[in-house]
Order: structure tokens, then C-alpha cells, then sequence
């Protein structure tokens, strides 16, 4: 490991020993593969955003005449970020974040109580002011909703007489069946799949029917970092370009003609050939795997190719690029200036993502809920289905909030239900 000269929270702080030890800032020594195994135990989206959040944080004081560890100066930062309206949630989960590792730094930083009176204050004024604006600037983005139709549309974009296409369908198929995150189905395993007959009553009293189905078993997964559970995730076939257990047939043939038996689901193909070329992923278990970002690209690309998302103008490209913003704020030496530029284009970008459907890996999982919802099926099936806890705040921000206008109260037709007439006299 590195020896760390900083204070500041999240960095390791150890310091490099003779024999294979290092010391830990709390004055205990451990072996240096101690600390590493217990580091690698923090997932790696957490590492990251832990320290760009504090980081901005840093950064934003350092530019201001602070430090870190001024009393007030989290309060300040908050209320910076309401000024670049961010919207009220953001703003909390930045201050959380911080707040725990001004906690975890060496000396400890504590929050006086007093500013996290004032830092809630800050949060309930910009929340009033979301709540008011008619641009709807702290209205949340959420990823666009792919229906079973635009499956299809992104599955037909595909050549699926190679093996990229073969693995490609399986991939965005899987995803959207099992309303699954985008990096949920890379964390498949060979093993972790099965099919299985099942066998259903017939509903005109015949005879039982049959039908193919997959078992999928989920073992890690953002609610479950570290594979200390396991979730089983059951899928059926459909009999169109869409089939779950058809697309894991086909990939599966694949696999046997490469001798694979083990190791990960979906693989990396270059050539029209399964390899291993390429970036080695952090995770040596997953080597020559198809890792979330693959995923997350996969949907954008098919996304674009089959026009369920409009190609960008020159500037609205140039508005979104993070380049030329940083080489335009090079020029700004003013702090209040360079403030007002970030939050001139914070609100400029966000009235154009607002006018673009967002693809990404939640589309597949927001698309399966609103999938099953609009099939009629129970909230705590759709809970169980999507692996999503019971009432969970998360799945109703998926659900459609809206009944279907054929079962609205006052649609025409409807007639009041027949019964006896009660008449209500004065005794």
C-alpha cells in the first residue's frame, strides 16, 4: 500500500512499515494485506463517490479561503450548492456524505449541532423554492422507460447470426426481465442460471401445461455489495424475439462450442470471437467478463439505432461536454463568476436533458415495472418480481401514479351498482 501524507477523510492513512506492515492512523499496526483485503471490501462506486464528493467539497473551499474543518463552512457549501440549484435531495446527500467522512478523518471533524439546524434550514428553503418553480429545474431525471415495444425496437437492431449479437440480445434481455440495474447482469455466473420446466393448471380444465422457464440467481447486486444473500429471480419463456429462455439457449450454444463451462454468463467478443483482450476489469473473478458500463453503452447504442432518442445538435453536444466547460472556467479567475457560470450551465443542461429520454441501465428496470403494472400485476408481486423491498419508496417513484382511465370513477358509461334504495327519514 501507499503511505498517505493527508488528514483529509477517506484516504487510507496508513503508513508503510518495514516487514510488510503498515500503521494505522489510530497508533495500531496490521499487516499490509490486512489492510487491503479490508479496503476491497468497500465497493467501488462508494470509494468513488465518497471522494468526489468530498473532494468538491475541498476544492470549493480552497477556491473560497476555508478549510475543511472551519465550523460553518459545510453550511456555506450548502447553501453554494442551492445557489447552483441543485435540487434538495442532491444537496442532502452530498452534506451526508461529507458529514461522515469529516467524522472518519484524522482528528475527527464533528458538525456542531447549531449548523446542522441551519444546514436542514437550507434544505427546506430550496425544496420550497423546487416546489415553486414553473421550469421545474429540481424536478428529478429519470431514466426513460423501456417498454417491451422498444425492447423489441433495440433487439431488432441487432445481428443476431453472430456471436456479439447473441450475447448482445441475451444481455438487454436478461436486463429488462429481470428489471435488473446495469450492472446486474455481468455479476452472472455460469451457475447462477437453470433451466427448468414448470407446469401451470390449464385454465379450461384440461390437462396441466408445460412451459420453459430460467432461474436466475442474483448474488451480488447494489443492495447487496458483498454476496451475503442471494436473489432468485424466476423468468418464462414468450415465444417472440424477446424470449428469455431462447436468447439463453442460443448463447449457451455458443458457450459449448467454446468449451465454456465456467466463469461469467456474458463475455467479452472481439472478432466475432469470445476473448479476454482488452481492459482487465478490478475484479480478476470477472476477467474476460461484460462489466455494467458494456451494459449501460449496449442500451444507449441500440437506443440511438433504433430513434428511440433524437441525435444531438453541434451545440447542444458542446453544452453538455465537461471539456469545454473546464477550459472555459480556466479563463474565469473571478470565484463569483466562475460560480455564476456553473450555475448558468447547470440550468441550461438540465432544461435540455429534460427534453431528452434518458437510456440507461434503470430504463430496463423502470420499464419492467411499468411493464408488470400495466398488466395488472399486484404491488407486492411486482416487490417480490423486481427484488425490491416491501414498500419500498424507490419502486413508487416506477409506478405509474395514474389509474387507467378505463376504471376512472366518472368515465361515461359507468353506472351506479344496483341495489336498494335507502331513504332517509327524520324521526
Amino acid at each position: 500500500m501507499t503511505a498517505v501524507a493527508t488528514g483529509l477523510p477517506d484516504a487510507s492513512g496508513y503508513t508503510l512499515l518495514p516487514g510488510g506492515r503498515v500503521l494505522h492512523p489510530d497508533g495500531y499496526t496490521v499487516a499490509a494485506a490486512t489492510a487491503a483485503l479490508g479496503a476491497s471490501g468497500v465497493p467501488a462506486n462508494t470509494t468513488r463517490g465518497r471522494f468526489s464528493r468530498m473532494g468538491a467539497f475541498v476544492t470549493w473551499c480552497r477556491e473560497n479561503g476555508r478549510l475543511h474543518s472551519d465550523a460553518g463552512a459545510l453550511a456555506d457549501y450548502a447553501a453554494h450548492l442551492a445557489a447552483l440549484h441543485h435540487p434538495a435531495e442532491t444537496i442532502t446527500t452530498y452534506v451526508s456524505t461529507i458529514i461522515g467522512q469529516l467524522a472518519a478523518a484524522r482528528p475527527a471533524v464533528l458538525v456542531l449541532p447549531s449548523e446542522l439546524v441551519l444546514i436542514r434550514g437550507i434544505v427546506a428553503a430550496r425544496a420550497h423554492a423546487e416546489a415553486q418553480d414553473d421550469d421545474g429545474q429540481g424536478d428529478a431525471l429519470q431514466a426513460a422507460e423501456c417498454s417491451r415495444a422498444d425492447l423489441l425496437a433495440m433487439l431488432a437492431t441487432l445481428d443476431r447470426t453472430t456471436v456479439a449479437g447473441v450475447r448482445d440480445a441475451l444481455a438487454l434481455i436478461l436486463a429488462w426481465h429481470m428489471a435488473g440495474r446495469a450492472s446486474e447482469p455481468g455479476t452472472l455466473r455460469l451457475r447462477d442460471v437453470a433451466e427448468v420446466t414448470v407446469e401451470y393448471p390449464d385454465p379450461d380444465g384440461g390437462a396441466p401445461l408445460t412451459v420453459a422457464g430460467l432461474t436466475l440467481t442474483l448474488r451480488l447486486s447494489k443492495t447487496n455489495p458483498y454476496g451475503l444473500t442471494a436473489d432468485r429471480i424466476q423468468l418464462l419463456e414468450s415465444g417472440d424475439a424477446a424470449c428469455p429462455v431462447a436468447a439463453w439457449r442460443a448463447w449457451a450454444a455458443v458457450l459449448d462450442a467454446n468449451r465454456i463451462t465456467s466463469g461469467p454468463l456474458l463475455r467479452r467478443v472481439r472478432h466475432n470471437r469470445i476473448t479476454t483482450a482488452g481492459r482487465p476489469p478490478k475484479d480478476p473473478a470477472r476477467a474476460g467478463g461484460f462489466g455494467d458500463r458494456a451494459v449501460r453503452n449496449l442500451i444507449a447504442r441500440c437506443a440511438r439505432i433504433a430513434r428511440l432518442v433524437r441525435a444531438l445538435e453541434p451545440a447542444e453536444v458542446e453544452l453538455l461536454s465537461t471539456r469545454v466547460e473546464r477550459e472555459h472556467l480556466a479563463t474565469v479567475e473571478d470565484p463569483a463568476a466562475r460560480d455564476a457560470h456553473r450555475a448558468e450551465l447547470r440550468l441550461r443542461r438540465r432544461a435540455l436533458r429534460r427534453t431528452l429520454p434518458r437510456w440507461s441501465g434503470h430504463s430496463m428496470r423502470r420499464g419492467r415495472v411499468r411493464h408488470l403494472q400495466h398488466t395488472g400485476a399486484p404491488v407486492h408481486i411486482i416487490e417480490r418480481q423486481c427484488r425490491y423491498a416491501r414498500g419500498s419508496r424507490a419502486l413508487a417513484r416506477y409506478l405509474d401514479p395514474l389509474i387507467a382511465w378505463a376504471d376512472h370513477p366518472d368515465r361515461p358509461g359507468r353506472t351506479a351498482p344496483s341495489g336498494p334504495r335507502i331513504v332517509h327519514t327524520r324521526t
